[in-house]
């Protein structure tokens, strides 16, 4: 399990050209938990899961710092158990997220110790029992970089009806405001399609540059477009704006991945 594989991986660099390198892709660290419910107590409890963490070694995963866009192709225990999970609108595969050990990369936990390498999380569905290893995983996923922050405004933001901001197509992300109508709006309504990995922050300001914004809710149905609230502090006004940062021109690495014979706990 802890042979280390080395992998082909295309870089995609949002120009003409196509370079290659060499990362180590190897398990880290796998858990499992299963539920046995004697009885329903109306309270809601994790469900059973497995979990496989990746750590990805090379240059190139260390000059990225998210992950998404992951398929799987082939995930299948010892005793023959399909092991790729059904779809999950509340947890797309698709959508990019930072490395799932970001936080401790960036912190001085371990103080001079060098960082651990690059991780990521993949969920799988649970393999019967008596299974003691994943025979094969094979697919791909891919890293971005962050890319050259831009900041995009809007205003005015009062009036019924969408109002779009004027974002770079490169970013692949599209996001529309509305308000909607009377005189003491305290949130806007946000529409967000394409890729949402792109959008680094976005809040209300008023005509002195202060947050004005607090406090956001987001959901999703069916893979729809993502919805956000954005709270507003005080009731909008002609003055503020909405101001979002996006990334442009991110580096994208695909990285695929075949490994063999991962114990099970």
């Amino acid at each position: 399990m802890k042979t280390p594989l080395l992998i082909a991986l295309l870089l995609a660099s949002g120009f003409i050209g196509v370079a290659q390198a060499a990362v180590e892709v190897v398990p880290f660290r796998i858990n499992e938990s299963r539920v046995i419910a004697f009885g329903d107590d109306k309270v809601s409890r994790p469900a059973a899961s497995l979990e496989l963490t990746l750590s990805l070694n090379g240059p190139e995963a260390e000059s990225c710092s998210r992950y998404g866009n992951l398929k799987l192709e082939t995930a299948v225990d010892g005793k023959g158990t399909n092991l790729i999970p059904a779809k999950d609108d509340f947890h797309d595969p698709a959508k990019f997220k930072d490395y799932s050990n970001a936080f401790f990369r960036k912190s001085n936990f371990g103080f001079n110790n060098p960082p651990a390498a690059p991780q990521v999380e993949l969920d799988l569905a649970l393999p019967v029992r008596s299974a003691t290893k994943i025979v094969r995983l094979q697919g791909s996923l891919e890293l971005t970089d962050a890319g050259t922050i831009r900041t995009i405004e809007l205003a005015p933001l009062k009036g019924a009806g969408k109002k779009a901001l004027a974002i770079p197509a490169e970013a692949r992300i599209n996001i529309t405001e509305d308000a909607g109508s009377g005189d003491n709006v305290r949130s806007l309504r946000l529409e967000i399609t394409g890729d949402e990995s792109a959008l680094e922050s976005i809040e209300v300001v008023d005509g002195s540059g202060r947050k004005v914004s607090s406090g956001m809710s987001s959901w999703s149905f069916n893979g729809g477009p993502v919805q956000k609230s954005l709270e507003l502090d005080q009731p909008l006004d002609d003055t503020m704006k909405l101001v979002a940062k996006v990334s442009l021109n991110r580096k994208l690495v695909k990285v695929p991945f075949d490994l063999q014979n991962i114990a099970l706990p």
